[in-house]
């Protein structure tokens, strides 16, 4: 016409001269609706606005049918529905059953999957998704778009449907003429090619031969799933593959997970429906309600047409929503009943504690081996019924959580059952291992782990379990535990520092030294590098009596880490490499703050180190140094000794310092003040009441010492007589 304008009306060559772009977005509508292909959701509004330019007497007809639409929205002509001509691609795809509402959303899934099939990358593809989801319609709208493409690599497409029953307002009902049985399923695939085919699999693979085919199973979860891998060996490397299923195949196929609609376009297509089957109520219901009752009904498309459809036949729809029984037992069910009792158990679980859960974690509630639950798992997404969410953006880790419509599926399990008991008790004690690891204490605490981020929380649970295990004297437990921890993150320097401690314990403290430093590599926290130096320092120091490799150690807690424990031990350590001021500086750091028993300990190596300094010095023949360093620490700590049953260790802490003051003084020629004197009757008072606590060999080198100090002694003073009296005492015991 554009060609020969000329020869038409002035007004109509003008108007198909301003409008001739309109026809190439017009002509592919038209295709749709004459040769009932699925027309896209903005069809009906574009054919409107596109038509809306077209205004002149020569359009009469046209402007009688937009009157009417906008008179009646829902009205809709008859006609009688025209094969397409000359066809490129030979298909027998069944008519969509959305014509009422047009295929709604789903671009950027229909986009992915058509680029897939026809890139033929992938020669099976399987649509997955729980029941209602929209795997078919995806599919069909997907077949179309190729077929009507001048990108098609197919030269057939064939169509089989397995599904077997379908959910109505009245309940689930069979579907007559269903197909039944695998011979069925090649017999009607054949049909595609040859309306009169009824030979085998052998024959369609004969048939088949040479042709660009795509194969489309609908519903495959009523197949067996060896069967489709038969057909797969059978036919030619010409045919590609699209199942639609609930649970997959398994083998072969690459998955294509079909998630709910988005909640716009879960909220279009219950307005359209709603407006197509005449249920004004529901089509005017508010954006809030609406948001509601598309959330209620998880965005599933069947469920929002079983919801309308429910409406229409004359239920209340409150009710209806209340009670999805039916709904969810047409979606769920039968993929339930075909789960492992393993399967089933897991699901049981994540419904009773009614929230997503890492592996790691699960497997510790649970007391399941990864292997095994990475297994169930799989299963289980591929049956639509759990997802695993991503732990954190860009983690590798996930956690596992039950569908919605799993969720609504399953019953609240009966919490007082033995084995459901059992998991939340653990998941209790899990909660307060998390609390207790971040609650705030100064000090170092070898009973106390330290989770890097969230995703060390369960190894961190199995350490502190084998903590536990180990202070009952079970480490063979305890190990049993470590290791696990380590499975789960061998990375996590934790595992490594209790494994040490574990060592230690036992006396493999040359394994110890080795776990504490491969602890060191992972390390990363400060106080984590703190601990573990802390803990390095303590064996190579108190263990394996090197204190000069423990010292650098020893100062890098310290540095990292200031607190009473710290500086207790880079005291302790600075005394045992003989560099005594600056040990006693750090020990009265960590005295200051003290409190309870453990200021007695503290102060007790307090006075061990007067006394090791006393000994330092009289070995260096400093004996005036050596009394007065040994005299400072008797004085410190003789107020300490005075309960009826005071500590061993401070006992004979504080009678090395009289073995010191007494050698000391008898290799000194100093004399004895006033002062010393009764330092010296306090001395002999303490052995003489505290010599049943000195041990063996302790009160060996008090009596040798005293004997030294009674040669130099008048023996006339009263003095003498309390060396004596000591003496004696000693003797005695």
């Amino acid at each position: 016409m554009l060609r020969n304008k000329a020869e038409l009306p002035l007004e109509l060559a003008n108007e198909l001269t301003l409008n001739a772009a309109v026809f190439s977005r017009l002509v592919p509508i038209r295709h749709r609706v004459m040769h009932g292909r699925p027309l896209g959701t903005e069809d009906p509004s574009t054919t409107i606005t596109l038509l809306g330019a077209f205004g002149s007497r020569h359009w009469k007809e046209t402007r009688q049918v937009l009157d009417r639409l906008g008179q009646d929205p829902t009205w809709e002509p008859y006609f009688e529905k025209l094969p397409a001509p000359f066809e490129k691609t030979l298909h027998n795809l069944p008519e969509p059953d959305w014509d009422e509402t047009t295929f709604i959303g789903r671009k950027d899934e229909s986009q992915k999957l058509l680029s897939s099939l026809r890139s033929r990358r992938n020669p099976v593809i399987t649509v997955t998704g729980e029941g209602g989801i929209g795997k078919t319609a995806l599919a069909l709208d997907v077949a179309y778009t190729l077929v009507d493409s001048d990108n098609n690599p197919y030269e057939a497409v064939l169509w089989v449907s397995l599904k077997t029953e379908k959910l109505t307002a009245y309940g689930v009902e069979e579907l007559k003429d269903a197909i039944q049985g695998f011979d069925h399923t090649v017999v009607a695939l054949g049909q595609g090619l040859d309306s009169d085919f009824s030979g085998s699999l052998a024959e369609l693979a004969t048939a088949l031969d040479g042709i660009e085919c795509l194969i489309i199973v609908d519903n495959l979860e009523s197949a067996q799933g060896q069967e489709i891998v038969e057909m797969y060996d059978a036919l030619p490397d010409s045919v590609n593959y699209l199942f639609t299923s609930r649970l997959g195949i398994g083998q072969l196929e690459r998955r294509f997970p079909l998630p709910p609609l988005s909640q716009q376009e879960a909220k279009l297509l219950l307005r359209r429906f709603a407006v197509a089957r005449q249920q004004k109520r529901l089509a005017s219901l508010s954006e809030t309600a609406i948001t509601n009752v598309v959330e209620q009904l998880r965005n599933s498309p069947l469920g929002i047409r079983w919801y309308v459809l429910a409406s229409e036949a004359g239920r209340i729809p409150l009710d209806t929503l209340r009670n999805q029984r039916e709904l969810l037992d047409f979606c769920v069910k039968n993929v339930y009943d075909s789960l492992s009792e393993n399967s089933k158990a897991v699901l049981t679980v994540l419904r009773a504690l009614d929230r997503s859960i890492g592996f790691d974690e699960f497997a510790i509630l649970t007391e399941l081996q990864i292997d095994e639950l990475r297994v169930v798992t799989q299963e289980l997404t591929r049956g639509s019924l759990v997802v695993v969410e991503a732990e954190a953006a860009g983690a590798i880790a996930g956690r596992l959580a039950l569908t919605p419509t799993a969720r609504s599926f399953l019953p609240r399990p009966d919490h007082t059952g033995a084995f459901i008991a059992a998991v939340l008790l653990r998941e209790r004690r899990f909660k307060a291992s998390i609390e207790e690891a971040f609650s705030e204490k100064k000090y170092i605490n070898p009973q106390r782990v330290r989770p890097r981020d969230a995703s060390d929380h369960p190894a961190m649970y199995l350490l502190q379990m084998a903590l536990t295990f180990a202070k009952s004297g079970q480490i063979g437990k305890a190990h049993e535990h470590v290791e696990r921890a380590k499975s789960f993150n061998p990375e996590f320097s934790e595992a490594y520092r209790v494994s040490g401690f574990l060592r230690t314990l036992e006396g493999h403290n040359e394994t110890a030294v080795s776990e504490y430093q491969t602890a060191l590599s992972y390390a990363s926290d400060p106080e984590t590098v703190a601990a573990t130096n802390h803990a390095l320092a303590d064996v190579l120091a108190r263990r394996l009596h090197d204190a000069a490799l423990a010292l650098p150690h020893a100062r890098k807690a310290y540095d990292l880490y200031r607190c009473g424990d710290t500086a207790l031990m880079l005291g302790k350590v600075l005394v045992w490499t003989a560099q005594f001021g600056e040990g006693q500086e750090y020990i009265e750091e960590a005295l200051d703050a003290a409190a309870g028993r453990q200021r007695l300990i503290i102060s007790t190596v307090l006075i061990d180190s007067w006394a090791r300094w006393a000994d330092e010095e009289y070995r260096d023949r400093n004996y005036k140094n050596a009394f007065e360093m040994a005299r400072t620490g008797f004085v410190s700590g003789l107020e300490l000794v005075s309960d009826v049953q005071p500590d061993n260790k401070l006992v004979n802490t504080l009678a090395e310092c009289c073995i010191n003051s007494f050698r000391g003084w008898a290799k000194s020629e100093s004399t004895l003040s006033p002062h010393d004197l009764r330092l010296f009757q306090k001395m002999t008072a303490f052995t003489r009441r505290r010599c049943t606590s000195i041990s063996p060999k302790k009160r060996h080198y008090l009596q040798e010492a005293l004997g030294t100090a009674l040669a130099r002694m008048d023996k006339a003073s009263e003095t003498y007589a309390d060396l004596q009296s000591a003496q004696a005492a000693l003797v005695s015991v």
